[in-house]
C-alpha cells in the first residue's frame, strides 16, 4: 500500500450506489486531511451511522435494524427486492419484465447520468 493511501480518511454519505441496511444505500470514499473539511462541508461525515441517521432519520438506524453480515455476503448481487429499492430511491420506472441483469444495467445508466 502506497505511503498516499496509508493517509486517507473513510467518509460516507447517503443515499449512493451501495445497499447498506433495509432500505438504505451508501456511498464512500477516502479523502486526504487536506479536503476533510470540505467533504464534510459537502454532506460526507466520517462515521457510517451519521450519513444513514442524516438521509433516513435515525429510526432507519437503530441498532436493531442492522444486522452484521458475513463477509462472503458482501461479494453476492444485490437481490432483485435491493434493486426495485434502489431504483425507487433514485426515481426509475422499473418494467416489471425487465432481467435481473436489465435492472442492474439500468440503475446503473440512471446513476451515472444524474
Amino acid at each position: 500500500m502506497s505511503a498516499a493511501l496509508d493517509k486517507m480518511i473513510a467518509v460516507y454519505r447517503a443515499p449512493g450506489p451501495h445497499f447498506g441496511p433495509p432500505h438504505t444505500t451508501y456511498d464512500c470514499k477516502g479523502v486526504t486531511e487536506e479536503d476533510l473539511q470540505a467533504a464534510l462541508d459537502e454532506g460526507w461525515h466520517l462515521q457510517f451511522l451519521d450519513a444513514l441517521a442524516a438521509a433516513y432519520g435515525a429510526d432507519a438506524v437503530e441498532s436493531d435494524d442492522i444486522e452484521l453480515v458475513d463477509d462472503a455476503d458482501l461479494d453476492a448481487p444485490p437481490t432483485r427486492e435491493e434493486m426495485e429499492q434502489q431504483a425507487e430511491q433514485i426515481g426509475l420506472k422499473v418494467d416489471k419484465r425487465w432481467s435481473d441483469q436489465t435492472l442492474s444495467r439500468k440503475i446503473e445508466d440512471a446513476m451515472q447520468a444524474g
